[in-house]
């Protein structure tokens, strides 16, 4: 992510899965990936996120439905009221890697550090929230015919081909 953000003008990053694994305690590196273990276990960080109990309990139930580590992030639903029961502080403490991970990735990842000024002035100027597309049309539409798009995508290459790990 850091090294697309540095090429591009990205602004946005898909990172939902990532702060469940977060909040829960596991250890996540720079790009979001839940880390693993020699054995092909998550890492769970003592003292950090759910209780050690609740990591223990969760994983259990994952395995008893024959999960893949890929369906982990469905673990949400089934414990959303054991999660949410955990004392205050575990509560606290999963909150506070979220906001701790959620902050660098906005201000070192995708560079919006000390950016607030400009969404001000952008929003006052505007008299909206809605400031509206930052640029025009990029493309033109009529390079984008059905037929256009299918010799496209005919030069579409890939090394992963039906024997890829697609789980996420």
């Amino acid at each position: 992510m850091r090294e697309i953000a540095s090429k591009t003008a990205t602004t946005k990053a898909n990172v939902a899965t990532a702060l469940q694994m977060i909040s829960w305690g596991l250890e996540v590196n720079d790009y979001g990936n839940a880390q693993l273990d020699a054995n092909g276990n998550f890492i769970k960080v003592k003292g950090e996120g759910v209780t050690e109990e609740m990591w223990v309990e969760m994983v259990a139930y994952a395995e008893s439905k024959g999960w893949k580590k890929g369906d982990y992030k469905s673990l949400n639903l089934p414990f959303e009221n054991k999660l949410l029961a955990q004392p205050k502080e575990v509560r606290e403490r999963m909150a506070r890697r979220v906001e701790d991970f959620a902050y660098k990735m906005i201000t070192e990842v995708l560079n919006s550090q000390d950016t607030a000024p400009l969404a001000i002035q952008a929003v006052l100027k505007a008299g909206s929230y809605d400031v509206g597309a930052k640029i025009g049309r990029m493309e033109d539409p009529a390079q984008w015919t059905e037929s256009k798009i299918v010799e496209r995508a005919a030069t579409i290459g890939g090394d992963k081909g039906p024997s890829g790990n697609f789980d996420d």
